[in-house]
Order: C-alpha cells, then sequence, then structure tokens
C-alpha cells in the first residue's frame, strides 16, 4: 500500500486519518492499553520462568558442593589415619632412634597449606560452574546477559542521537507547495543517497506483540549489530518504493528479534523515521538459507518491510524472513 494510505486502526469508528493528521481518541487509547497489557504480561511471564529455572539450578548446585566437600574430607581423614610404613631400620638407624625418643614429640601440621589450596580451587570451579550454569540458563529463556547488558549501554547513547537527528529534520526548509507525502520521500531519499556512518541511529522499531521497542542502526556488520538491529544497505528507508531490510540478533545483545517466530499475518509493526512515521503488517514468514538475498529484493509498486535473523535459536544454520506491507504513513 502506498505511502499517505490510512492505517485501518488509525482513525475513530472506521473513520481515514489522512497524512498529517492526528487524533487521540478512546480507540487509539484503548489500543495502547491493550499494548502495554499483552507487553507486560509477557514480561513478568517471562521473569517468572527465570526465576524458577535459576532456583532449581543453585539448588544443585548446592547439592553437589555438600557432596564434594564430603567427598574431600572422607580423603584427608583416610589419608591421615593411614601414614606410610616405615621401612625396617638398621642397626645405626635404631640408635639414633634410641637417642630421639628422648625428645619431646613435635606433632607437624600435615599438609595444612595444601589443604587450604585445595578448598580455595574447589570453591572456585564451583563458583565458576554456577555462573555457567545461570548464564546458559538466562541464554536459554531470556537472552545472553553480558551482551544484553553491553547492548543496553549502546541504545541509550543512540536514542540520545536519533533524537538529535530528529532535530535536524525538524528544522529542515520545506519546499514550496510541497506535500507531506513527497517531502518524506525528498528526505528519504537524501538520507539514503548520504548514508550515516555503519552503527549510527536510523530510526526506531515497535513491535507491541512481542513487547520489543527500540532504535536500529545502519549497517548490518557485526560491529553495527552489537548495538540493535541494522537496516541493510542497499534497501530503501521507509516512505519509498521498495523494500526496507531490518537483520537483528536472536540470542546476544539484546536479542531484539528473539520472537520474530510470533509474529502471525496481521501483527502491526511501527517504523519512526527522523522524518515520519509508518506502519505495517505482517504477510508471511517464510525459513531460507543465509544467502538467499531474493526476500529483500524489491516488488514493483509495493512498500514493504522484511525482517530477518538466525533459525533456530542457537544456530546460523537458516534465516527466517518476516514480511510486512506498509499501511500507514505520516509525517513526524
Amino acid at each position: 500500500m502506498t505511502q499517505g494510505s490510512p492505517d485501518p486502526q488509525a482513525g475513530d469508528g472506521g473513520r481515514v486519518t489522512p497524512i498529517g493528521t492526528r487524533r487521540t481518541s478512546v480507540a487509539d487509547l484503548q489500543q495502547e492499553i491493550e499494548r502495554l497489557t499483552a507487553a507486560l504480561q509477557q514480561a513478568e511471564q517471562r521473569r517468572r520462568e527465570a526465576e524458577r529455572t535459576l532456583f532449581d539450578v543453585a539448588r544443585l548446585a548446592a547439592a553437589d558442593a555438600a557432596d564434594l566437600r564430603a567427598r574431600l574430607a572422607e580423603a584427608q581423614a583416610g589419608l591421615t589415619a593411614a601414614p606410610e610404613a616405615p621401612a625396617d631400620p638398621g642397626p645405626q638407624e635404631t640408635a639414633e632412634v634410641t637417642a630421639a625418643a628422648a625428645t619431646p614429640p613435635v606433632t607437624p601440621r600435615r599438609g595444612g597449606r595444601a589443604r587450604r589450596i585445595r578448598r580455595v580451587v574447589l570453591a572456585a570451579g564451583l563458583t565458576a560452574g554456577l555462573l555457567a550454569c545461570v548464564d546458559g540458563v538466562l541464554t536459554i529463556f531470556w537472552q545472553e546477559p553480558l551482551t544484553a547488558l553491553m547492548q543496553s549501554r549502546s541504545q541509550s547513547s543512540l536514542r540520545s542521537d536519533l533524537g538529535r537527528l530528529q532535530q535536524t529534520f525538524a528544522a529542515a526548509p520545506r519546499l514550496q507547495r510541497e506535500s507531506d507525502a513527497r517531502r518524506m520521500v525528498r528526505q528519504a531519499t537524501t538520507l539514503l543517497e548520504h548514508p550515516r556512518p555503519a552503527g549510527s541511529a536510523l530510526g526506531s522499531i515497535d513491535i507491541p506483540r512481542i513487547g520489543l521497542k527500540t532504535v536500529f542502526v545502519e549497517a548490518t556488520d557485526h560491529d553495527a549489530l552489537t548495538k540493535g538491529p541494522g537496516h541493510y544497505k542497499g534497501t530503501v528507508l521507509p516512505g519509498m518504493t521498495g523494500t526496507v531490510g531490518l537483520a537483528g540478533h536472536r540470542t546476544t545483545y539484546g536479542a531484539p528479534f528473539r520472537h520474530v517466530d510470533n509474529l502471525p499475518p496481521g501483527t502491526r509493526i511501527d517504523i519512526r523515521m527522523p522524518y515520519g512515521r509508518f506502519v505495517y503488517r505482517v504477510t508471511g514468514t517464510q525459513i531460507t538459507t543465509p544467502d538467499d538475498a531474493a526476500s529483500l529484493r524489491s516488488q514493483a509498486g509495493l512498500h514493504r518491510l522484511v525482517l530477518t535473523a538466525c533459525h533456530p535459536l542457537y544456530s546460523a544454520a537458516k534465516r527466517i524472513v518476516v514480511t510486512a506491507r506498509q499501511v500507514y504513513a505520516a509525517p513526524a
């Protein structure tokens, strides 16, 4: 659907909302409440699952530690109770032993330092094992925590960067008799012909169904995707005729596209650019090979959005491709 086409749910009672018109109706507020409620329920469910799993892991680790301590104590007790038998002494050695018998015995501290070292090594091993288990569980049920922290810091900087970019576009002069639609296309074309540096903020994507709201960046190289979803170079930008391509991680660096396999046809996707807002509706999902670029090709007269990610989770053997069609556009 071309830009300027109304979103079927954007107006009150089914009325069309043209480009440039902003309304806040009861229906809009109700839809926002439903979106936030659904996102909150999903977040709470993931939190409860992670808490239950971490409790089980901690309990098993504690049991293993107790068993290892008991076995270590048993081995140490056996070593103390069974000293090595001395060899048969000769006549000279017998005399030396008799002379030494008059000296009060001194009880040495057997292996005290060695035992302390063993305890430290055992504790360090148990701690490392527990942390590895926790990291693995969080990766399976949520996302990889260390890279998630790195991505969260990057997103904070990207939001500020995107805000400055929006101010730049808002201050740009408007051409005489230029419609909203033409202005958006002109600004999108300018941004495409003069691309931002790789890893720089480009826009934001919001998918209420899976609780995703994040800034995406220019380029899809490794460094760019550590910050957030990335825009495929060679694809158009929202507002232009053609295919907009975005890629993202599913298990690391915030895992923004972790749940893109849960986007049935009709799911709403909001894209905000410095020059406008665009609404898409999912049309389908397919699984392809990593080198299949056919899904990113533009189709004549269509305004499409394509999301790609590795598939299945924890593997790069395949690619999941979600396609969507633009149904609404409005200036920023």
